[in-house]
């Protein structure tokens, strides 16, 4: 019984995560990436994921068709989001939500960390690859 739920919990998670990916690069609605640093860590994910998958247990007969079906997957999201990335800025700031003295909720802008995210989706990014590599 466990040889057969590993394998399908793994395909679920995998799924869902190359979903995601292609979902907010593509959406339009509630679910579209608001920012380049989603883009980037979507995208990131789902190269490790597939790259992990391969590693540890590479498909073998038909099942290695789903994973050429997965790599053309994300290769369908890295497009989305490449056409999506100038118009997305690199983070999409969130209101900063405050209680006055007599109670009611204030909001005000807060500046973006641009310069922050954009370091922190190079380190996402290389630290990515590095696990790629190793998985290769």
């Amino acid at each position: 019984m466990i040889e057969i739920l590993i394998p399908a919990v793994v395909a679920l998670v995998v799924a869902w995560v190359l979903a995601l990916q292609v979902v907010h690069a593509w959406s339009t609605g509630r679910w579209a990436a608001t920012e380049r640093y989603r883009l980037v860590v979507d995208a990131v994910d789902s190269i490790v994921i597939l790259a992990l998958v391969r590693a540890l247990a590479a498909p073998v007969g038909v099942w290695s068709w789903a994973w050429v079906l997965a790599v053309a997957i994300v290769g369908f999201g890295l497009a989305g989001a490449g056409l999506r990335w100038n118009t997305l800025p690199w983070h999409a700031p969130r209101p900063k939500r405050t209680v006055d003295e007599h109670g009611a909720t204030v909001e005000t802008a807060v500046e973006p960390r641009t310069r922050g995210r954009q370091v922190l989706s190079g380190i996402y990014a290389v630290v990515g690859a590095a696990i790629v590599a190793l998985c290769w």
